[in-house]
């Protein structure tokens, strides 16, 4: 396979460096404008039919250009157009220098509406490069994504038409891009897949709920991937570009507060900016600091099923905790000369997480028919979840007298970890349990089906009933019952410890460009990784050595009232928090392991960990390297018409460690899957006129199997005749992806869009259930991922952005933007089921209508997104369902001064609750969780 990938990599390289040869005048530059790059503009030479378009820096080169005086146009819709005058000699590379465009004041009051306006021209910016672009993609820019309270990276991107978010306490954190799961669309920082560290999934889907927004410049989302982009992204590929040294110097600080109604504390956040270049131009710099402190709360209550739709334990769950985020970007490049630039970038992110968590658990399975009672248990939990990513890159951009190069060297690491909770030793997710027994419940909400005691919902013949809180929490036969702490006994303590490390040692990438003529440019690249990804995990319970265990009241002096017991659930109108008794406080956690550990001892039945030959699954490395290459040619057909062609070739070698119980002794076990990815993609870009594009485009990509799928640990079950694990040997994903898609660009930065896709895809994986042998046993009944049939997913996408400058007076300020997604999917399960693609919402949503008038600009925003499965099983009812989510969020800004801005965020003001069930409907909830309002206000600095 190797010698194979060498080959075309040869080939590659010889056929596209030999068109490397002429020897030609051109012309280079950047655009900016109020100190940004400008992307998107357009560079032409009218009398010879020549153009160029700015890049995300705003750099641009004009080829093979006539020697002697020529005119040179630089436009871009909105701003005035430039001329400049230049005389161009023989073998010339002539540097234009930084152009400034300034705004048009005859695009309908634009000054006023939108230059002056907190917005900044974003639209206009994102249009530009949106426009300009051969490929299928919406972009984001910086001053854009500060005008809404979207405080992450993922959050930013929920906006963007046919793109979704999955949270976490509120906040965003995966990624999803056309109702395909986050693990199937590729997240991207400068172009480069970031590592995964999370503390529950084993996928490769990056949780972005670390990176703050203030590092962002632009948000770049392509839903048809070109060849010169990693290709191991089904849904597409958002990248997040951070931000580079501006071209002068520049002051930017943002020091705010606001306050968290749920957890009824404060939030507070700062940022610094600051760059610029020297004099002479050579040498740019920017540091780019942010701090955000946020106290939260969540409010939550599971109910969880065991063999059949019957809740065994009703989970009331309550948090409170204090998530700290802290971002820092270094950004530095150096001109050798005109024509070449090197550059630095460091970049710094980290999310500590300290969560306090009180649990209730109602055991309905211990009901005791004979006196019509049950247990109830209290988990006291304490933790610091804390994730931190590092980078670094070195790079450059050279300019040839036929085209360019650019290079780049890079290392990722990404960690997720617990803090020194309850110590340095045992750090980890904390947890010290009571049971209170005999606690009387009202027999007519039992009911056994064969499976032991359960509560049923109403829709299963019970009487638990969401929509009603008397019946949802009602099943206390004494109605002033409340726990007592001389009645909670000690049950058991337990050290949840899990530890990630993901590094990609090194992400070396290389793209050459060369203009070969005023209608083909090709390019060809290559690029490299080598990854390592280290996994540990263990869950570790103690329980009490002899004698008589200790209750809850022996722990005087740190037993408190539970923090938020008050407002528990306000949202549904419930007193069930009445029920709660005393808890122990963070330090009487940490006291009872102090005091208590030589007290305990470990009970190996009901831990998991290697020396117990368990946990395998979560306990395994991963060395993996990906080599990559291809070229692609684009040729203007005719003036209107541009094609964009290639071939990316991804070669996988993929080496997994990890442990197998072999005749009950633990024993390494190594895999390794080797496989190449050939990927041929075709866009083709119509332009009407200059308001118009059509664009169309046929590529295949594929998805790498998550990381805990090709664990090749496992464990069998000798009572149960039954083995769990991994599966090194399966297969990527592949998808034929199909797209086309139009835009009209309308005046004062509008749009109206639509467009269809279609994604037919191949080897999905599935958690398969089987019969077979191991070790020579039959009949063993193996539960491990496993390729599935095929699947498809296709879906309409509809958008308008529009002001309504045509409406008289005052309603000429306002304006909304409009877009929706409408999917539709199919699959074939293990059991022959036809069900829709896990993680595909039918519908995603998004309407914004906003008022922008000199230095005042307000908007409202409002999202929503459909319900969808993530598991499925042999029916409907036991499938779980992430359901339907909205929210609504208002920002505003004012400009107080020329250089200060005041602005206020309220967010998530709808305060629905994010609910997961079982079923098509949410009539048997699995869990429901509720995060309050938020507000932020705060004042912005620009020198």
């Amino acid at each position: 396979m190797k010698t194979k990938l060498n080959r075309i990599l040869f080939f590659i390289v010889l056929n596209f460096t030999g068109l490397c040869f002429a020897q030609k005048q051109g012309l280079i530059g950047t655009v900016y404008e109020n100190k940004l790059p400008m992307p998107g503009a357009t560079i032409s030479i009218s009398n010879f039919n020549k153009k160029a378009i700015s890049d995300f820096d705003g750099n641009f080169k004009l080829n093979a250009i006539e020697e002697g005086k020529t005119i040179i146009s630089i436009s871009s819709n909105g701003f005035k157009t430039q001329e400049v005058t230049v005389t161009i000699k023989t073998n010339e590379i002539y540097n234009l220098g930084v152009i400034t465009l300034e705004p048009a004041e005859n695009e309908l009051k634009l000054k006023e509406v939108i230059v002056n306006s907190a917005q900044k021209n974003s639209e206009l910016r994102a249009l530009n490069m949106q426009k300009s672009s051969v490929s299928i993609m919406n972009v984001i820019a910086a001053d854009g994504i500060g005008k809404l309270p979207d405080r992450n990276a993922a959050e930013t991107v929920q906006r963007v038409q046919g793109v979704s978010i999955e949270r976490d306490q509120g906040e965003g954190r995966f990624v999803s891009v056309r109702g395909l799961p986050p693990f199937w669309a590729s997240t991207t920082i400068n172009g480069n897949r970031i590592p995964t560290a999370e503390e529950e999934t084993t996928s490769r889907a990056t949780a972005f709920d670390f990176f703050p927004s203030e590092l962002i410049a632009y948000v770049q989302v392509n839903k048809a991937l070109t060849p010169d982009i990693e290709a191991d992204g089904i849904g597409g590929s958002v990248n997040f570009i951070t931000h580079t040294a501006p071209m002068k110097q520049t002051l930017n600080a943002t020091i705010g507060s606001g306050y968290n109604d749920k957890s009824g504390k404060g939030v507070y956040n700062a940022a610094l900016t600051f760059g610029g270049h020297t004099k002479d131009k050579k040498f740019g710099y920017l540091v780019n600091l942010t701090r955000f402190n946020r106290n939260w709360a969540t409010d939550n209550f599971e109910a969880r099923r065991d063999g059949d739709e019957g809740v065994f334990r009703m989970e009331l769950r309550d948090y409170t905790g204090e998530r700290k985020t802290t971002g820092a970007n270094v950004a530095l490049d150096y001109n050798l000369s005109p024509k070449s630039k090197i550059y630095l970038k460091s970049m710094y992110g980290t999310l500590s997480d300290f969560e306090t968590h009180y649990k209730h658990r109602v055991r309905f399975d211990k009901f005791s028919t004979a006196t019509n009672t049950a247990r109830v248990e209290l988990q006291n939990i304490h933790n610091n979840l804390i994730t931190e990513l590092k980078s670094i890159n070195i790079g450059g951009k050279h300019e040839l007298n036929n085209g360019s190069i650019d290079w780049d060297l890079a290392s990722y690491e990404n960690e997720f970890k617990y803090g020194n909770i309850p110590d340095a030793t045992n750090k980890s997710y904390f947890v010290v349990k009571y049971r209170q027994d005999g606690i009387g419940i009202n027999p007519s909400f039992i009911s056994n089906k064969g499976k032991g005691p359960r509560a049923y919902w109403a829709v299963d013949g019970g009487k638990l009933d969401y929509k009603n809180p008397d019946a949802l929490f009602g099943f206390y036969s004494d109605p002033s019952f409340k726990m007592d702490a001389t009645k909670m006994k000690f049950s058991d303590l337990e050290f949840y410890k899990v530890a990630i490390t993901e590094r990609d040692k090194i992400v070396a990438s290389f793209n050459h460009e060369i203009k070969a003529n005023d209608k083909l440019t090709l390019k060809y690249g290559l690029k490299f990784r080598d990854k390592e990804r280290t996994a540990k995990f263990s869950d570790i319970f103690y329980t009490w050595k002899s004698g008589t265990a200790p209750l809850l009241s022996d722990s005087q002096g740190f037993i408190i009232e539970q923090p938020g017991r008050a407002d528990y659930l306000k949202e549904l109108n419930t007193s069930i928090s009445s029920t709660f008794g005393p808890v122990l406080s963070t330090n009487g956690m940490n006291d009872f392991w102090k005091k208590n550990q030589n007290n305990l001892a470990i009970s190996p039945a009901d831990s998991e960990a290697l020396e117990y030959n368990k946990g395998l699954g979560r306990n395994f490395d991963v060395n993996e390297t990906h080599t990559d290459a291809y070229g692609m040619g684009t040729y203007k057909i005719s003036e209107n018409i541009t094609a964009l062609g290639g071939i990316r070739f991804s070669n996988t070698e993929t080496k997994v460690n990890g442990y197998n119980v072999i005749n009950g002794v633990l024993t390494p076990v190594e895999n390794t899957k080797i496989y190449l990815a050939v990927l041929p993609m075709v866009h083709l870009k119509y332009q009407a006129n200059d308001n118009l594009n059509v664009r169309f485009a046929t590529t295949r990509t594929f998805a790498r199997p998550n990381f805990g799928d090709i664990t090749p640990g496992g464990s069998y079950v000798e009572a149960d005749n039954e083995f769990k694990g991994g599966n090194p040997n399966l297969n990527p994903t592949y998808s034929w992806n199909f797209d086309l898609m139009g835009e009209y660009y309308l005046s004062n930065a509008g749009l109206i869009s639509g467009g269809v896709f279609y994604k037919s895809i191949k080897d999905p994986i599935f958690q398969d259930s089987y019969q077979g042998t191991y070790n020579g046993i039959t009949g063993v009944e193996f539960s491990t991922p496993n390729n599935g049939n095929k699947a498809w997913i296709g879906g309409l996408e509809l958008g308008i952005m529009k002001r309504f400058d045509f409406l008289p007076g005052f309603l000429q300020y306002f304006g909304t933007q409009l877009n929706a997604t409408f999917m539709t999917s199919e699959m074939t399960t293990t059991t022959g089921r036809e069900v829709g693609l896990p993680y595909q919402a039918k519908q995603l949503y998004n309407a914004q209508l906003f008022f922008e008038k000199g230095g005042f600009n307000i908007r409202a925003a409002y999202n929503y997104k459909g319900k969808y499965a993530i598991a499925f099983a042999d029916q409907d009812k036991n499938d779980i369902y992430y359901g339907k989510y909205s929210t609504l969020d208002i920002g505003l800004s004012c400009k107080i001064t020329k250089n200060l801005l005041f602005f206020a965020d309220i967010n998530n003001i709808l305060n629905n609750p994010l609910i997961y069930h079982y079923g098509n409907s949410e009539d048997r909830p699995k869990q429901v969780e509720f995060y309050g309002v938020k507000t932020a206000f705060g004042v912005k600095f620009t020198l």
